[in-house]
């Protein structure tokens, strides 16, 4: 795990080589073990090391034998041992992963770029072509920017603040993309926050020769298999998983693990603690309603884990909230960002790489989001008598004290969503939105296309739950959580590692059928049925709660409001530099918690970036 970034297209001069000095000085906490720089005629590339594997060979830049190819390379190939052995006959030189990526390309090509597992970024200047060829993992784990200089020159590195750093680009801030943050509080997977710098999407290439970029798709999604049993899903689940985290154990150093006592950290943990033998586990303590360290402290018990908890104070989460602006380069308000932050800093102190649980909310169907979804599906189109009758009987329910309030709920939400939209696509996009398109109009932003489109007048719902996590797999997953992830344990050195986005693994869930992942009454069924009888009694049937914070809470601290006063109310807030100031005004007193969140948090970016950007 590392940061990477380069120069390439120019003919390499003084100035393009302090360039790149800053651009790998920007990313020292990406790769605090080590720097180093590689030139060519027409191309410069820079790294810092985060040392996990071959701690005394895997220096980067790597060049071929004949130093004619060079790479430099952030990630972790997992499984590389089994590919260096298919290369028996390449001359390598060290044990590291990054030398068989090499390989690979010297044998293959970019189609190399197929049977390379695991989670990176890398660009590969291949000095005999003339030719940059940059490659991001199928799920989008790990990040590459890119640009065109002022002589059409591409700069790329792992963070937008290396690219800015190296002097040849002012950023222009992209109006859209500020209305499309407000939405759905991140920038969309594949794009950024600025018109002329930009973010290779998830799984796929890039290419540059001769001033011109060619980007491709090299992986998709696999396709829906309707055809599987039960029995035959839980037998791969559960044989996949554990192949998956024993090569994400692998490594010349310590490697601990993120437990925050849900079903999928606690799975993690349960099949690494099987492996291992011992394992440290970390926990967050929200010190409130969001709490979920009994739960954590049960499994650590269970499982037999050296256990370790942070817990942070609302004075804190205000200092935090201002210092992690910086390591984003752009807007991110999912509240769990800070929580996030402090729990990688605290399991820095103990070990260099740690699992996650991330992407089994989406891989397993996991969200709350998804029941209205499937009684959308199920209802289809009602009348407005039934509409009626429905909300009735709902509301005499709760009157009179049914049990399965919250059940109802998300039923009579997806006859909402039946009556509002024609496809679980639109409702599904409707779901995400923190800002409406009026509301967006009303803070004087452009915004994309009408995402509500008119119900179908035949009454029929298109399309199914798939497209929905599907979606969430491509989009929400690499835009907010993996950006989350990234950003919050690269701060601190600290590499994170998912076992559920191994390739094989998560490719054999996504053809999972939702029926084998969600029902109205339940969630994440083919994971309960292939762990649950190993899992602690306290969590076998817990609900669903997720990563969250309390935010609602958090506003109401005076550490908090004094931000707002700051950055959001203040008359020369930059703020006002992109959004209506009688938009904000108008709108502010009917905002929920997570709207004024969003806007604080986009207030105080836009404070801290003003003097680099220009408006587009």
């Amino acid at each position: 795990m590392c940061g990477i970034a380069g120069i390439a297209g120019t003919r390499i001069t003084v100035t393009q080589r302090e360039a790149l000095q800053r651009m790998t000085d920007a990313i020292v906490h990406r790769g605090p073990d080590g720097e180093g720089h590689l030139q060519f005629e027409n191309c410069a590339l820079g790294h810092r090391r985060l040392a996990i594997i071959d701690l005394e060979g895997g220096v980067q830049p790597m060049c071929s034998s004949d130093r004619r190819v060079a790479l430099t390379f952030n990630g972790e190939i997992y499984g590389y041992q089994d590919l260096r052995r298919q290369l028996a006959g390449y001359p390598f030189s060290t044990q590291s992963d990054t030398e068989v990526v090499l390989a690979l390309y010297e044998a293959r090509g970019p189609a190399c770029i197929d049977q390379i597992p695991g989670m990176f970024a890398f660009a590969l200047w291949d000095d005999r072509k003339q030719e940059l060829f940059c490659a991001r993992d199928r799920f989008g784990e790990k990040p590459l920017y890119y640009a065109l200089g002022p002589r059409g020159e591409l700069i790329f590195a792992s963070e937008i603040k290396a690219i800015i750093a190296a002097g040849l680009v002012q950023p222009v801030l992209d109006t859209a993309a500020v209305a499309r943050f407000l939405q759905r509080q991140c920038v969309e997977a594949g794009q950024s926050i600025y018109a002329n710098i930009h973010a290779l999407p998830p799984g796929h290439t890039l290419r540059y020769r001769d001033g011109q970029i060619r980007v491709d798709r090299y992986w998709s999604l696999p396709p829906i298999n309707e055809d599987l049993t039960v029995a035959e899903a839980v037998e791969q689940v559960q044989a996949l998983l554990r192949r998956a985290v024993q090569r994400q154990l692998v490594a010349d150093v310590p490697v601990g693990a993120f437990l925050s006592g849900g079903l999928d950290s606690s799975t993690v943990c349960l099949v690494a603690k099987q492996i291992a033998g011992n394992l440290r586990t970390f926990s967050f303590d929200f010190q409130g309603e969001h709490s979920e360290v009994e739960y954590a402290r049960a499994v650590a018990r269970a499982y037999g884990t050296e256990h370790v908890e942070l817990a942070a104070s609302v004075d804190d989460i205000a200092r935090q909230f201002i210092s992690i602006q910086e390591h984003y380069d752009e807007p991110f308000a999912d509240s769990s960002t800070i929580p996030s932050y402090l729990l990688a800093r605290e399991a820095r102190r103990h070990v260099k790489v740690a699992l996650t649980g991330d992407a089994g909310d989406e891989l397993f169907g996991g969200y709350l989001w998804y029941k209205p979804l499937l009684w959308m599906a199920r209802t289809g189109r009602i009348g407005m008598l039934r509409w009626v009758a429905e909300r009735i009987l709902n509301r005499a329910c709760n009157m009179i004290g049914l049990p399965g309030a919250a059940a109802r709920e998300l039923r009579i939400m997806g006859l909402a969503y039946g009556r509002q939209h024609s496809s679980i696509g639109a409702a599904h996009r409707a779901q995400l939105a923190f800002f409406n398109a009026d509301q967006l109009r009303q803070l004087g932003l452009k915004q994309d296309a009408a995402e509500h489109q008119q119900p179908d007048p035949k009454g029929v719902i298109l399309g199914s739950l798939d497209d929905a996590i599907r979606h969430d797999i491509e989009d929400y997953m690499p835009a907010n959580n993996l950006t989350r992830t990234d950003r919050a344990s690269m701060a601190h050195g600290l590499e994170l590692r998912a076992p559920f986005l191994d390739v094989e693994f998560a490719s054999f869930c996504v053809s999972l059928p939702y029926r084998l992942k969600v029902s109205t009454r339940d969630d994440k069924i083919i994971l309960r049925k292939s762990f649950a009888d190993q899992w602690p009694r306290e969590i076998r049937r817990r609900s669903k709660q997720g990563f969250g914070a309390p935010v609602v809470r958090w506003l109401r601290e005076p550490s908090i409001l004094a931000l707002e006063d700051e950055f959001v109310h203040a008359p020369r807030a930059p703020l006002y530099d992109v959004v209506s100031r009688d938009g904000i005004r108008a709108l502010w007193p009917h905002c929920d918690a997570m709207q004024r969140w969003t806007l604080l948090v986009l207030a105080t970016w836009l404070s801290g970036t003003r003097r680099l950007w220009r408006i587009y």
